[in-house]
């Protein structure tokens, strides 16, 4: 106690002596004694005690409330306050300095040692949270990262300047709002956002949540790709907050559609290359078993080179758990992707197509050809796209049926499939 230096702050000089001698008997060192609040500001300018013995109420222009006030925001030095008596106005306005603790006047000693060093302990452990909260302040400012704080209601408490830069808005423009609205700005997907809010309660109850991917469209239009983390953390002003940072990964994702790209065009090259050198082959002569062989291993190779980019287009639009388990919750939702992704596979070769409903089944026909002449000679082109579309049918795990309805050999303007999907 020996090295806590006090400033007492008391009008009356008698009292205000005696507060020096008690508190030197305790073993503090009493640094002055100041009699006004112009006073005590002074003398913490100059002295910087470790803490400050205030009487509410002094003489003059400037009470021990206004002076309080000055010391917290000029020096942070905590201020314990003496007071007999005060009306309420005046205690309300005491509170406002924030201060470490109050003294009764009259007072024991024990009542002087506890207080003083109540108040220098809260006053060390305010200062190692401003210290932590300054660094993670400066941490998340700093960060590459987009990171946002958001309330139990999916409201932004605060974003970071990496924010700022991408959306080209400050954040005292955004602070307060729902971060539905950055979506409704054009910034998110208002889809993807809303099912993020839905899981707010599951990351306050489990702490975090799975990382999933997000699309950004900055302020210049272009699209980004995120990898999000969220965790959950306790604000005493806020309550309940979620951390919620982005992790950039736009070029894997890049990369990636690249990859699928590329494998698009291979599957592509190797068809066209096998249609091709199959024409001058093929006869009519050729026996069924040996022709058999052929589209199979066609129908094996087009497995292996094709089904990944599938696979990662249904994963990419939530059916892949389904396909996996086989599990016929959205089963109308899949069949239409996968309708979309076949004909934009067969666009790729060439192939215009059209789809068509009835109650009972769904009609794919082939509108365009570019081997037609070819194909009405040929029953190679039939067997080579009925196995595309028998094959890439079953990797969607559906219960149903794929049927050849039409082939130009049949003397038939186009080549039609027929799906039939059980209720």
């Amino acid at each position: 106690m020996a090295d806590t230096s006090l400033l007492v702050v008391e009008d009356e000089s008698i009292v205000a002596m005696d507060i020096k001698h008690r508190a030197e008997g305790l073993g503090y060192k009493v640094v002055g004694i100041a009699s006004s609040g112009e006073e005590a500001i002074e003398k913490t300018k100059n002295n910087l005690p470790d803490l400050i013995l205030m009487d509410i109420v002094l003489k003059g222009k400037m009470d021990g409330v206004q002076a309080a006030q000055v010391i917290r925001e000029q020096f942070d030095i905590p201020v314990v306050y003496l007071t007999a008596y005060s009306d309420e106005k005046t205690l309300g306005r005491a509170k406002l300095t924030g201060p470490f603790g109050y003294i009764i006047k009259p007072f024991e000693d024990r009542e002087l040692h506890s207080a003083v060093e109540v108040a220098l302990y809260k006053h060390q452990m305010d200062s190692k949270l401003r210290e932590s909260e300054e660094r993670y302040r400066t941490l998340i400012e700093a960060s590459p990262d987009p990171i946002l704080l958001l309330d139990s209601q999916g409201n932004i408490i605060f974003i970071n300047q990496t924010v700022e830069i991408i959306i080209g808005i400050r954040r005292k423009k955004i602070i307060g709002k729902s971060i539905i609205e950055l979506a409704k700005m054009g910034f998110l997907d208002e889809e993807e956002i809303n099912a993020y809010i839905q899981f707010i309660p599951s990351i306050i109850e489990n702490e975090r949540t799975e990382p999933f991917e997000l699309t950004l469209t900055d302020k210049n239009g272009e699209e980004l790709f995120f990898e999000t983390y969220s965790s959950f953390l306790k604000s005493e002003e806020h309550g309940s907050v979620i951390q919620f940072i982005g992790h950039d990964i736009t070029s894997r994702v890049e990369a990636e559609q690249q990859r699928a790209e590329l494998i698009r065009e291979k599957a592509r090259v190797e068809l066209y290359g096998f249609v091709v050198s199959a024409v001058p082959v093929f006869a009519s002569s050729i026996p069924p078993q040996l022709r058999n062989t052929i589209i199979k291993n066609f129908a094996d190779r087009f497995e292996k080179n094709v089904k990944p980019n599938f696979i990662k287009e249904m994963s990419r639009q939530g059916f892949l758990d389904q396909i996996k388990e086989k599990e016929g919750q959205n089963k109308k939702e899949l069949f239409k992707a996968y309708l979309v992704w076949i004909s934009d596979l067969l666009s790729n070769l060439g192939i215009k197509t059209r789809i068509t409903r009835s109650e009972t089944k769904i009609i794919l026909e082939y509108i365009t050809f570019p081997w037609i002449d070819e194909a009405r000679q040929n029953p190679i082109f039939s067997l080579i796209f009925r196995a595309m579309m028998i094959r890439s049918f079953t990797w969607t795990g559906i219960k149903g049926t794929v049927t050849q309805t039409s082939s130009l050999l049949e003397g038939s303007k186009n080549i039609k499939f027929e799906f039939y999907i059980p209720n």
